[in-house]
């Protein structure tokens, strides 16, 4: 009876199915009982469809937890939050934990800084253990929207988070989140040690020297730099002493 209001899809769809022939069948042929046949089977689809509606399983009340988390992250309602975890709720990142107080105080903090534009969860798969009293769901986060940082607020696109939840049953027919663990984080996520800063928000410094358009006289004139010169100014260099060519060419033209 659980198998069948967890999932009435297909019983329910193949005896819609089989109505619907039997009226087929009926108009061909004109004979009463596929009639009552064609009633029968859609009778018995109206009676699977009642019993899944009304009758709620364990799992589809962890489903039920974890749509309701989704929509107070999507509106950064810790509060909301809060009112699905146990008293005694562990964290768990990146090999770091936190569990009571100080996995409220963190993901208070973390919603308080950050503003979604949508949230959606998919691959979502829950177990619930009747005798046990323990469940858990894991599944699949795909999330856009910005975060406040000590140097200003940043968007962040499409980012992807798996999870994987522990829920315990406090009384019958309540399942709340006793365990979180963010499995797949995105790289630049703050974890419970200390806070990332995103790349993207991450200041730089650049010096530039002004530009002024030539033939302003608002120019600002570059510094030049000289070299010092000595107090003692260098020796003159004297100048060869001249030779007189003259003589030398006279001998020449003796000897020609």
């Amino acid at each position: 009876m659980e198998l069948l209001a967890e999932d009435p899809t297909y019983l329910a769809g193949g005896l819609g199915l089989l109505g619907a022939i039997f009226l087929i069948v009926l108009k061909v042929t004109q004979q009463g009982r596929y009639l009552i046949r064609a009633l029968i089977a859609l009778g018995l689809a109206a009676i699977v469809l009642l019993v899944e509606w009304y009758w709620v399983t364990d799992n589809e009340r962890i489903e039920q937890v974890v749509e309701n988390l989704r929509r107070a992250v999507a509106a950064s309602d810790s509060a909301a939050v809060f009112a699905q975890l146990t008293p005694e709720v562990e964290y768990s990142q990146s090999g770091q934990t936190l569990s009571g107080a100080a996995v409220r105080k963190f993901i208070g903090d973390q919603l308080s800084r950050a503003e979604f534009d949508f949230v959606r969860i998919t691959q979502l798969e829950t177990n619930a253990g009747r005798q046990s009293g323990r469940g858990s769901a894991v599944f699949r986060v795909v999330t856009s929207g910005s975060y406040q940082t000590d140097f200003g607020r940043f968007n962040f696109g499409s980012n992807t988070l798996d999870f994987s939840l522990g829920f315990q049953q406090t009384k019958p027919g309540v399942w709340l989140v006793d365990r979180i663990s963010l499995t797949r984080p995105p790289r630049e996520m703050p974890s419970p040690g200390g806070t990332a800063i995103p790349k993207e928000s991450r200041p730089t410094f650049e010096f530039r020297r002004p530009r002024f358009p030539t033939g302003r006289k608002d120019r600002v004139p570059r510094k030049r730099f000289s070299i010092p010169v000595p107090e003692e100014s260098p020796k003159s260099i004297e100048a060869p002493p001249k030779t007189d060519v003259l003589p030398n060419l006279d001998r020449y033209d003796r000897l020609r």
